[in-house]
């Protein structure tokens, strides 16, 4: 294969995975702009997609349209009940708080999807994965086509969402001061559980894409949120647009890397960058400075 042809196809490759980095970044980003919550069990959100995807396809038939949108509400439900039942109690207490209870249950998550599923990984088997669909020199899985697709559209709507309704509204009045955000009459409970709904199923929806690509197993949640405040460190604090734009570009980073260098290289890239970005522009690529002159 040529140069250019390997490029564009390590290109593709890369815009696969980023699809999956920003849909969870930008649903964690949510969390931290407006609830200002560092969420550590968000990578099991994606974990628990991934399975609650398997299991649609596998325990009740379903094709891949409808598995993907129960995943979605699935993980939807739950984030409603751990914003309800985790974070709702801890509002007003320490950061530290939140966060040891985020790790608490990230490993509860873990355990519980170790003893209901078991350790042998599992993948959502679907027609897709054997479409081969070529654009130029790209070959591609029509189920990688739809991750790529189906991820923008859904980061589309996220940024309609944000910008065209009052909940939007609401949100990005709670993530740039919540006091007068209430004072105006911004209802924080409803905000919160919308946040949280709207962040496990993004997550959930990335972990669904890429069961049909990666196996699934209880770890899988790990590695994805590091990953994921890679993403927000490199974008900048609260940028959900720039979440977007840092989750594609880890991909494709991690891609060349692993293409020309070799696989043990990549997950060193994106820690490698976020220590450059922490040495060069602490506030990220999106954010804003907060050094007085």
């Amino acid at each position: 294969m040529e140069s250019s042809s390997l490029l564009a196809q390590f290109l593709a490759n890369g815009l696969v995975t980023g699809a999956s980095y920003m849909l969870v970044a930008a649903g964690l980003t949510l969390v931290i702009s407006t609830l200002h919550i560092y969420n550590f069990a968000h990578g099991e959100f994606y974990m628990l997609g991934g399975y609650a995807a398997v299991a649609a396809s596998s325990l009740f038939g379903l094709s891949l349209v409808p598995t993907l949108l129960f995943a979605v509400m699935c993980l939807a439900l739950f984030g409603l009940l751990v914003e309800r039942t985790i974070f709702r109690p801890l509002t007003g207490r320490d950061h530290s708080s939140s966060i040891i209870a985020s790790f608490g249950l990230s490993a509860l998550l873990q355990n519980g999807a170790l003893v209901a599923f078991g350790a042998e990984p599992m993948a959502l088997r679907s027609d897709l994965a054997g479409v081969p669909v070529q654009i130029g020199p790209v070959f591609l899985t029509g189920q990688r086509v739809l991750i790529v697709a189906l991820a923008a559209l859904v980061v589309l709507a996220l940024f309609l969402l944000l910008r065209c309704t009052w909940t939007g509204r609401a949100l990005r009045a709670m993530a740039q001061h919540p006091t007068v955000a209430q004072i105006a009459g911004v209802n924080v409970r409803f905000v919160a559980l919308v946040t949280f709904a709207v962040s496990a199923a993004l997550a959930g929806l990335a972990g669904a894409l890429m069961s049909g690509v990666f196996l699934v197993q209880p770890g899988n949640g790990a590695m994805l949120v590091m990953k994921a405040f890679t993403v927000i460190i490199l974008a900048g604090m609260g940028s959900v647009g720039g979440a977007v734009v840092a989750g594609l570009a880890l991909g494709i980073i991690e891609a060349l890397v692993s293409g020309y260098i070799g696989n043990g290289m990549r997950d060193m890239a994106g820690f490698f960058l976020v220590i450059l970005m922490l040495l060069l522009r602490p506030q990220g690529l999106f954010g804003q400075s907060t050094e007085r002159s």
